[in-house]
């Protein structure tokens, strides 16, 4: 049994059709099926029991399943790893940044593109608790910039910094006048938030509930270009991460620091440990955590 047979074997599984195994592996159904056949010959015992509609695995085809799976990924990533190996200088890097880090991220490329011209960028966002950790794990990104504390035995995850969020207003909002501005105070005005899954949303929901006090909600809205454009037209307050306000503003808004403490966040820079990352890949990693030591 070769690790041809295995993918070929555990395609069919994780389909649970023949047919539309046999297109994702860009071969014949009847060659797929002559393929799983030989495989239980050469064992020496069924993998599959089969229906007229459908089949359901033995007990070994259970067995090779759950072991040939971590074989392939395995392998997945050795050979996602030697060709990175090989590329050497026109590597591509791939990092997942949450958008409130896009100003001072596209910073660090530019210093990064000087050294090493060839290297190219893909950049996604990290919104959710499972798409950060399966991009890392799964070896889909190098890494990500999150506000999600990480926590996995396989995943380094390095504090970058704190940072507040800002109550954003339109310019001449009864908010710019308050003395001081409190978690009550935003209380008062219709609040612009992010959707309910994401992270950032949650971390301010906390604090209100913590602070006894329960805003008015009225938008909710994905990303934060959208949110200046609802509270631009005076639909109300929004309370945004303060590196994404920084220097982001139109004219038309201002922000202000909210006084209350539990109105902070921590951005993360995460990583699977054992994974080798060719030179131009650590150079960048070691450019971002050095921008904020």
């Amino acid at each position: 049994m070769d690790l041809r047979q295995m993918e070929y074997f555990v395609t069919v599984v994780q389909h649970r059709n023949f047919s539309k195994a046999a297109a994702a592996l860009h071969i014949s159904q009847p060659s797929l099926s002559k393929a799983i056949r030989n495989m239980e010959a050469e064992l020496g015992t069924r993998l599959l029991e089969r229906t007229t509609r459908d089949f359901r695995l033995t007990d070994a085809g259970t067995l090779l399943f759950n072991r040939a799976l971590p074989v392939l990924r395995q392998m997945d990533v050795i050979m996602k790893e030697m060709g990175e190996s090989i590329s050497g200088s026109r590597t591509e890097i791939l990092v997942g940044v949450i958008e409130s880090a896009h100003k001072w991220f596209t910073e660090v490329m530019a210093a990064h593109k000087e050294v090493y011209p060839h290297n190219t960028f893909t950049v996604v966002d990290t919104l959710y608790d499972k798409t950060v950790m399966e991009a890392l794990l799964q070896y889909d990104v190098h890494a990500v910039v999150t506000n999600q504390e990480i926590k996995n035995d396989q995943i380094e995850a390095i504090p970058l910094y704190e940072e507040s969020f800002l109550a954003v207003y339109l310019q001449g909002h009864e908010i710019g006048r308050l003395e001081t501005v409190r978690l009550e105070d935003i209380c008062r005005f219709p609040l612009v938030l992010g959707m309910p899954s994401f992270k950032t949303r949650q971390q301010i929901m906390d604090a209100f509930k913590d602070a006894g006090q329960t805003p008015k909600v009225e938008y909710q809205i994905e990303r934060f270009e959208m949110v200046k454009k609802v509270v631009e037209n005076g639909l109300g307050v929004a309370l945004l991460p303060e590196k994404y306000v920084s220097g982001n503003l139109p004219e038309e808004l201002a922000g202000r620091k909210v006084d209350d403490p539990r109105l902070t966040r921590t951005v993360y820079f995460c990583f699977v440990k054992a994974r080798y990352f060719p030179a131009p890949v650590k150079s960048f990693f070691e450019r971002i955590v050095d921008k904020f030591e």
